[in-house]
């Protein structure tokens, strides 16, 4: 389906996808999703000039902090080794995608974005002769967001959504104070990780694979180790094999690196914003703004762990300085305090989200970023941050892979009441009134459109007659009018629902079509988690997956409708142990269905 056509999708989105040229949004990338091969290498070249200028030791360091947190994970595959020492050598780019640390990897779309990054560095890899392009993932440990990460959404037995939460004992007693310490170093806690889980194998239906895959999960995720590395442990579960390379920045080597970047934004703050503010004035006159910058783009952590906003004070008539103050704090600095600061303690420097693509690509040689949504948006505010760098290049934003995953057992109510999937995702946040009305006695809706009509033209009819009797009632009758037919509309209401009642059956089968498709009326990517497929069809499921969407994960102008072939099932989904990276013999051959336009 072409995303242009859903409406889960902002204009903004939707241009960049699908109308790129023929539409204001080229007015704020250097280069379009499908840039020509000259466009794209010009990119290139730009990032050979900013490495060439870069001491030899900055990529090593970046390559040894990426090979120790693999090496802490026991991740250092073989595919692995071969990227990082690909990506020693001057002539290599980095095709980067990034996420929040999601508890238990979060939405399904941090599996697509990462994947669409594998695929995406090959294509790559392949086209440009001379160079080499390796999948990079920077964890966003940083944010302090802990609500967004910390749920997980899968389907319950009975098809309906359902969600686990992982509550640590600071919050268990008392929820109300505001979380302001980074998520990603957050240590998981035994009785908080023992009820997650409980609930989770509470809420999931209970499958031959089952212990299994709680087995696994509670070795990723288990005590002691914190968000970001049970994160950064599952990633590698599913994509260690292909090679992808892991970023945790929250280190103090890479910190380091980047005390030119944070001397630039505090010295010359609030210059970057004011870019950024102005280019989205631009944005706003046809599409929206993602993100605010603040005056000043870092955070500061300070020794309790909170992330703080680093704020300038106002200059009053008779200051001869800068001061600097952390936000809900007394704590002040000069100018010259705040950037020995940096210098001596840069790890206490966490940049926002305006500053984290400049960080990343300061330390990264990104030629291309893999972008949700989102992510898509807030660049379209960026083009000026990376001119205020003076040397990095905005890199190609790549929208990632997009899709909703259709069961074997969604087929038959697809068949039973003649609808698709398509048909579903195309009506407005899964209301889908229509699949019900497809139930109801075919002749009670127009019979009572035509009573409407009729009502509405008759009185109608009356008014001139009215008018010459008295014209002080023609008001009276439009008001008259009105509450005849709302009340009409009131009573068809009523009828449909008794009639709606009459097939709860039905009701139920179509609540779990719906749930399985549009759960909580978003997109599935959105919403569920890869775990629920997981428990359902094997640990070998993100291999199926992966050899269902290689052929078009690359395709991102559609949103696909992938549908597991027949021969998915429990049995022929059997894994062999955690390691094992090959789907079993007994299934039947795997095809993704790339759904035309409607």
């Amino acid at each position: 389906m072409d995303i242009s056509s859903l409406p889960y999708f902002t204009p903004l989105v939707k241009d960049y996808i699908s109308r790129f040229d023929s539409s204001a949004i080229h007015n704020f990338f250097d280069l379009s999703p499908r840039a020509p091969h000259e466009q794209f290498r010009k990119i290139i070249d730009r990032r050979l000039l900013r490495e060439r200028s870069l001491p030899a030791e900055h990529r090593n360091t970046v390559v040894d902090s990426i090979r120790n947190l693999h090496a802490s994970l026991n991740g250092l595959t073989d595919a692995a080794e071969h990227n990082l020492e690909l990506l020693r050598k001057p002539q290599t780019m980095a095709v980067v995608t990034g996420q929040q640390t999601g508890i238990l990897g979060g939405p399904l779309y941090t599996f697509y974005k990462t994947y669409s990054a594998i695929q995406l560095a090959k294509s790559l890899s392949a086209k440009y002769e001379g160079f080499a392009f390796v999948p990079v993932f920077w964890i966003e440990t940083e944010d302090h967001d802990l609500e967004e990460i910390s749920s997980v959404h899968v389907l319950g037995a009975e098809g309906q959504v359902e969600s686990v939460k992982y509550v640590p004992s600071e919050l268990r007693n008392d929820p109300s104070p505001v979380w302001r310490k980074q998520a990603g170093p957050t240590k998981l806690e035994e009785t908080a990780l023992n009820e997650f889980f409980e609930g989770l194998q509470a809420k999931l239906p209970k499958t031959e694979f089952s212990d299994r895959v709680q087995d696994l999960l509670r070795q990723l995720y288990s005590p002691g180790r914190s968000f970001s590395e049970a994160f950064a442990a599952m990633l590698l579960q599913y994509f260690g094999d292909d090679g992808l390379l892991l970023v945790d920045a929250n280190s103090n080597e890479l910190k380091a690196l980047g005390k030119e970047l944070f001397h630039k934004e505090i010295e010359t703050s609030p210059l970057l914003s004011e870019k950024i503010v102005l280019q989205s004035v631009q944005l706003e006159e046809a599409y929206h703004a993602q993100v605010k910058p603040r005056a000043l783009n870092l955070f500061y952590i300070n020794d309790d762990g909170e992330r703080l906003a680093i704020v300038e004070r106002e200059k009053t008539a008779d200051a001869t300085e800068r001061i600097f103050f952390l936000r809900g704090t007394r704590k002040t600095f000069t100018l010259a305090e705040l950037l020995a600061t940096v210098d001596e303690h840069p790890e206490r420097f966490s940049p926002n989200v305006v500053m984290r693509p400049l960080f990343q690509d300061s330390l990264l040689p990104t030629a291309a970023y893999v972008a949700g949504p989102g992510e898509i948006a807030y660049f379209a505010q960026f083009r000026a941050a990376y001119e205020w760098t003076e040397s990095l290049p905005m890199p190609l934003i790549h929208p990632r892979f997009s899709a909703t995953i259709i069961e074997e057992r969604l087929e038959r109510v697809f068949t039973k009441f003649h609808v698709t999937a398509e048909d579903v995702l195309s009506e407005a946040h899964g209301r889908n009134t229509a699949l019900f009305d497809a139930l109801i006695d075919t002749e009670l809706i127009p019979k009572f459109e035509a009573a409407i009509t009729e009502i509405d033209t008759t009185l109608e009819d009356l008014r001139d007659t009215v008018k010459k009797a008295d014209a002080t009632l023609d008001g009276a009758l439009t008001s008259l009018k009105g509450k005849l037919l709302t009340s009409l509309r009131d009573f068809k209401d009523k009828t449909l629902a008794a009639e709606r009642k009459r097939h709860s059956t039905a009701k139920a089968q179509l609540d779990k079509l719906l749930a399985a498709i549009l759960p909580s009326g978003e997109l599935q990517e959105r919403e569920l988690s890869l775990v629920y497929y997981l428990n359902k069809y094997g640990l070998t499921f993100t291999q199926t997956l992966k050899q269902l969407i290689a052929p078009i994960a690359l395709d991102f102008q559609e949103h696909h409708v992938v549908h597991l072939a027949q021969g998915v099932t429990q049995k022929g989904m059997e894994p062999g142990n955690f390691a094992e990276t090959r789907t079993s013999s007994e299934v039947a051959p795997l095809s993704a269905v790339h759904e035309a336009e409607k």
